[in-house]
């Protein structure tokens, strides 16, 4: 068996023992890998989907209404954030005009990039106009790319792995603030082409608020070696 025949029959079993949460872990650590074989990249993503739809129906007697959480979506920050998370496991279809109509007036951007994230994984169709400080986005679900699967977020987050893989610490905290700013970058997401230099400043970034030189040096170092070897094959 292959690899990812091995992923796959974990997954499936923990699914079929009910063990959803270390089902959606395998998932999304699977769905977090620079490359995944097309056959294997649908079957998570199915199986994604099928844990979204039974932990709605786990959650449907003992967790807040549909009606309460829009209602708190449109409360103060801390209440829009927890909403919002919340949300991002329901079927948004039920709720496209609630969101559509809160999107448009300005909300506080780390709830609205939750619910443009689940909207672009639950593939919804809609059209949307996310007005941000002032700035207007219009999008449709279907057409934003999520942040597990986008290309420049992927290969920005290859490019720290082997920059920082000697230091554990330093690539998990540079990668949470990668993840966090794809987030906020949403409808729009990172190209291809943008993965060296937005990882090369995260990088930075890190380093200097650690103030760890030593890392830093290594970072060029290795940024130099990758790019001398593009050179050279060119």
């Amino acid at each position: 068996m292959s690899y990812y025949d091995d992923v796959l029959e974990e997954i499936s079993r923990a699914l079929k023992n009910n063990e959803l949460d270390e089902a959606d872990y395998l998932i999304r650590k699977e769905l977090s890998m620079p490359y995944i074989p097309a056959d294997a990249e649908q079957r998570l993503f199915a199986m994604k989907k099928e844990i979204q739809f039974r932990k709605a129906e786990k959650r449907e007697n003992t967790e807040e209404s549909l009606d309460a959480l829009l209602r708190k979506l449109k409360g103060r920050p801390q209440s829009q954030l927890t909403a919002a998370e919340k949300l991002c496991d329901r079927n948004l279809r039920a709720c496209t005009d609630e969101i559509r109509d809160w999107l448009s007036k300005d909300p506080l951007p780390e709830a609205a990039a939750f619910i443009i994230n689940a909207l672009a994984e639950q593939e919804i169709q809609d059209e949307f106009v996310y007005v941000k400080q002032g700035v207007e986005y219009s999008f449709s679900g279907d057409s934003v790319t999520p942040v597990a699967r986008s290309e420049g977020f992927l290969y920005a987050c290859s490019y720290l792995e082997n920059w920082l893989g000697s230091n554990p610490a330093l690539l998990e905290m540079a990668k949470t603030l990668l993840i966090s700013d794809a987030y906020m970058y949403l409808p729009l997401s990172y190209e291809k082409e943008e993965a060296e230099i937005i990882a090369y400043q995260k990088a930075k970034e890190i380093c200097s608020m650690m103030d760890d030189q030593e890392t830093m040096k290594e970072v060029e170092n290795r940024r130099s070696e990758t790019a001398a070897k593009i050179k050279k094959l060119s």
